[in-house]
């Protein structure tokens, strides 16, 4: 799932506004076609941090605010936050087995996964990759 084909964002950007709810630069896909779409749509050399999530998880909403204060801080990079319980088909196909876990997504591949609620680990990877 995460190796697709790609199109510009800016033109699926007018959908996706529609459809997720936007804040700064954090999206909340819907549903499994939303977050396929995002990535399908990604630019060449664009980070996506997709950060799998479960609104029952302790650590997720512990490092939930310093996630979206990345997004703010990272105008560059699109990050999304991802329910398991809603997304069940992409967490199954992206193999999550522990939330919080964070995948990075570059040139529509995977190239970096940390699990766990380490913020000082999630900000270091994202500078690293951007």
């Amino acid at each position: 799932m995460l190796r697709v084909l790609g199109r510009r964002v800016a033109a699926a950007s007018q959908r996706l506004h529609s459809k997720s709810t936007r804040n700064f630069a954090l999206l909340v896909p819907k549903d499994d076609a939303e977050l396929a779409e995002v990535i399908t749509n990604a630019e060449e050399k664009q980070l996506l941090v997709i950060d799998w999530t479960a609104t029952w998880c302790g650590p997720c909403r512990q490092i939930a605010p310093h996630f979206e204060a990345l997004s703010k801080k990272h105008e560059d990079v699109t990050f999304l936050k991802c329910d398991v319980d809603v997304l069940k088909d992409s967490a199954g196909q992206a193999k999550i087995s522990a939330v919080p876990s964070f995948h990075f997504v570059k040139d529509r591949e995977l190239v970096e996964s940390m699990a766990g609620a380490d913020i000082g680990k999630l900000t270091a990877l994202v500078d690293e990759h951007k």
